[in-house]
């Protein structure tokens, strides 16, 4: 049985760093083969890096350490949406294109990778520190006097 050799952080970022700039992606645990590393797998690196073997101290995973080094967007350790902040990205959107936007308005710029999809599930499920029950409609017409055609019109929204 051959030892594998020992990783380091560095190691594993410069060969993250080469699979995004062939791939444009950011590899996770299911990628696959590390290209510039024949025989090494990033299942097997994620796995390392959990139980601090090969060299590591353990305790992180390979999402961890991208969004730790990286900036990578770890979708299991999202950061709180602050209503405040919500507001202000409606605010700015307003000023910016006149009007208000829906859930399918796209990428929220400059709030990290956001995207008011996101924002309306986190309003509408609770999670992120929001306590639930709001569509992204209903939290802007309750904070922003938005009118909400959904409610204006009840079943009939679509009927003209």
């Amino acid at each position: 049985m051959s030892l594998r050799p020992l990783l380091s952080h560095e190691m594993i970022l410069a060969w993250a760093d080469a699979h995004h700039c062939r791939t444009g992606k950011w590899p996770k645990r299911t990628s696959g083969p590390v290209a510039e590393s024949p025989g090494e797998s990033w299942q097997a690196i994620d796995a390392a890096l959990a139980v601090g073997a090969r060299g590591l101290p353990g305790g992180m995973t390979l999402p961890q350490l991208l969004q730790a080094e990286r900036g990578v967007r770890n979708i299991r350790r999202l950061p709180s949406l602050q209503p405040r902040r919500i507001l202000e990205w409606a605010d700015a959107y307003r000023e910016r294109t006149g009007s208000w936007q829906k859930a399918l308005s796209g990428p929220i710029p400059d709030s990290g990778g956001e995207s008011w999809r996101r924002a309306e599930s986190a309003l509408i499920v609770g999670t992120r520190g929001l306590p639930g029950g709001d569509s992204l409609a209903q939290f802007l017409t309750r904070h922003r006097g938005m009118r909400n055609r959904a409610r204006l019109c009840g079943s009939h929204k679509n009927s003209f």
